[in-house]
């Protein structure tokens, strides 16, 4: 069984591109690309705030890292690992942070808690169900954030999340099934 992402011929013309140094080209693979990638993101670290930082420097990371690219047919596979990494760094730091002086820890945690607070503006029961999610194990929150903000096949999750096949299948099965039962209970 192949377990390639099916990126389309085109995408993997605008990745050769885009290593070439066509800006374009690396602005229609970002478009093209930010629905999983922030599904995947956001499913690892669970902050809306948190993920907007992530992305930005994943986007600069790709913008620094694009000419490295050796197979522009894998471009997909490349940027989940470069997302999976960036997101790393952040929580590395965070715990750095958590290792301030209190004074500083808490201006920092009310600055990030006002970002957070003018971003999220949906209904109360958005933010119930995006709460169950959240609380979700990380191997299931993170597939079914993969499934649900992105238009990816299950081959491709599982290339991105670097699992066999029949595991994406299993993983987002229980998932839905846990977040069915956490909000039918609430």
């Amino acid at each position: 069984m192949n377990m390639r992402p099916e990126v389309t011929q085109d995408e993997a013309v605008l990745a050769a591109a885009a290593r070439r140094g066509d800006k374009e080209a690396l602005r229609a693979l970002f478009e093209r690309n930010w629905g999983w990638l922030k599904g995947l993101v956001y499913g690892i670290v669970c902050d809306t705030a948190a993920t907007d930082d992530i992305l930005q420097d994943i986007c600069v990371r790709v913008i620094d890292k694009i000419s490295s690219l050796r197979n522009a047919g894998r471009f997909r596979a490349w940027l989940a690992v470069i997302a999976r990494r960036e997101t790393l760094r952040y929580r590395i730091k965070r715990r750095e942070h958590r290792r301030l002086r209190p004074e500083q820890a808490s201006e920092m945690r009310d600055e990030n808690a006002e970002k957070l607070f003018e971003q999220i503006e949906y209904a109360d029961e958005c933010r119930k169900v995006l709460d169950e999610v959240r609380a979700l194990p990380d191997k299931y929150r993170q597939i079914f954030m993969l499934a649900y903000s992105s238009d990816l096949t299950y081959r491709q999750m599982a290339e991105i999340l670097n699992v066999p096949l029949t595991t994406v299948q299993i993983r987002l099965v229980r998932a839905r099934r846990m977040l069915l039962e956490r909000v039918k209970d609430k």
